[in-house]
């Protein structure tokens, strides 16, 4: 009879696949915090991107609100002259100048606000990585102003439309058409010698037309109003909430 000797393995010790599970446990956790740090590198350094983006757009908002104030304060004088003219009688030279400033009484040029990239950040869902949570609020905050300013905008442009109807009562076609090849922020660098030949020009007396004067006058003052309130409220809220921002991201984000 043959005999077969077996090798016999020995037995390994539970430590030995203690310490295999723990090898293959650490390989796999190294890897994932490897690859949560890389992620976190990467959304950080997208959203120093939108960032700068960001800065670069709110510089830009802050330079229209400030043009609208100043055009604002324009329109506000236009009014004033208009009403000062409406005490007199409106004829002759008197008529012209109130044909004039008529002629910008249903200004209605909106803010162009610079929103791409706040836009395009908040349509892709990429807010999140802006970890700052008073930087967010602040975003946040700042849009839903914008949106007020927006609505005021339209409501304005609403009214001007209709101020536009009575303007036509009252406005020559001559002077109408001279004056349409100006927009109401030339007149804050016109010279007094254009001006004196508009005023100069052979305009009917308006005295015939008060109904239309009274009611143009009356919707004006209502906008006067309202640029006044935007001019210390909303636009003043937007200025030095997009100026804290502009300061804001910088410190966060380390840029120039």
């Amino acid at each position: 009879m043959e005999v077969h000797n077996h090798t016999h393995t020995p037995r390994k010790k539970f430590t030995h696949y203690l310490w295999e599970f723990l090898m293959l446990f650490l390989a796999v956790f190294c890897g994932f915090l490897a690859e949560n740090i890389r992620e976190h590198q990467v959304e950080h350094a997208r959203a120093k991107q939108y960032a700068a983006s960001l800065v670069k757009d709110l510089e830009n908002d802050v330079i229209a609100i400030r043009r609208q104030n100043k055009l604002n304060v324009l329109y506000n004088s236009i009014v004033d002259s208009a009403l000062h003219l409406s005490e007199g009688k409106l004829e002759g030279r008197a008529a012209s100048q109130f044909a004039f400033y008529t002629r910008f009484c249903y200004w209605t040029a909106p803010i162009v606000w610079s929103r791409a990239t706040f836009d395009q950040v908040r349509n892709s869902g990429n807010l999140r990585y802006f970890q700052n949570y008073q930087l967010l609020k602040d975003l946040v905050e700042y849009d839903g102003i914008l949106t007020r300013v927006r609505a005021e905008a339209d409501a304005h442009g609403i009214r001007g439309n209709k101020m536009l109807e009575t303007i036509n009562e009252i406005l020559e076609p001559q002077m109408n058409y001279q004056l349409s090849k100006y927009y109401i922020y030339d007149l804050d660098t016109m010279s007094q010698a254009t001006k004196d030949n508009f005023f100069s020009m052979s305009n009917p007396s308006l005295e015939n037309k008060r109904t239309q004067v009274t009611q143009l006058l009356n919707m004006a003052i209502v906008q006067q109003r309202n640029l006044r309130n935007n001019n210390a409220g909303t636009h003043k809220l937007a200025e030095t909430l997009a100026l804290k921002l502009i300061e804001e991201l910088k410190e966060e984000y380390h840029l120039d």
